[in-house]
This record gives structure tokens, C-alpha cells and sequence, in this order.
């Protein structure tokens, strides 16, 4: 399933962010199959600590293990992206059967 992920770290604590961040990427290069992964890599919000990631992920553990990865240094959200055609679509079913 795809994901939007919204991050965001206290600017002060960008020092702790990037330690983090880099540690993160030299584990999800021996073990990537642990991690979601990118569609769309992370983007700012106009700053640099606040922004948004496409990411795709197999299971529920894959997310779990992203975001303990980054705790507590950047905050995580995931939301789930659907596809909008299939939501129109099983509208229309819905309505047709009323």
C-alpha cells in the first residue's frame, strides 16, 4: 500500500535529527526489506524541518519499524493513499444497488 509520510523535527534539534536519519539509512542498506520504500523522496514544506515522502510499504511491520527507527527524534505520520477511481467506482456500485 502507498503512503503519504508527513515528518517533522524540532529545528533545534536538527543535530540530533541528522545522526539519526544517517544511521537510518545505513540500516535500511543491509536490511531493506525491514522498511517501506520511497516513491517520492522527502521534500520540505518551504523549511528544512517539516515535510512530506511518498513511501510504499508491504506490511504493517515495515511501518513500525521505520518510525522506531527515527523515534524520538523525528515525528512520523502515515496516511494511507487510495486510489480515487476506485472509490468513484464503488460509489457508483453502492448507489446502483439502492
Amino acid at each position: 500500500m502507498k503512503y503519504a509520510k508527513f515528518w517533522e523535527f524540532r529545528p533545534e534539534d536538527m543535530d540530533e535529527a541528522v545522526i539519526v536519519w544517517g544511521a537510518y539509512l545505513e540500516e535500511s542498506k543491509k536490511t531493506p526489506e525491514k522498511y517501506p520504500t520511497y516513491l517520492y523522496p522527502p521534500h520540505g514544506f518551504g523549511n528544512i524541518s517539516k515535510g512530506v515522502s511518498i513511501m510504499e510499504a508491504d506490511t504493517e511491520e515495515q511501518l513500525i519499524n521505520y518510525m522506531v527507527a527515527l523515534a524520538p527524534s523525528i515525528k512520523i505520520k502515515f496516511v494511507p493513499l487510495v486510489d480515487s477511481s476506485k472509490i468513484v467506482e464503488a460509489y457508483l456500485k453502492k448507489r446502483s444497488v439502492k
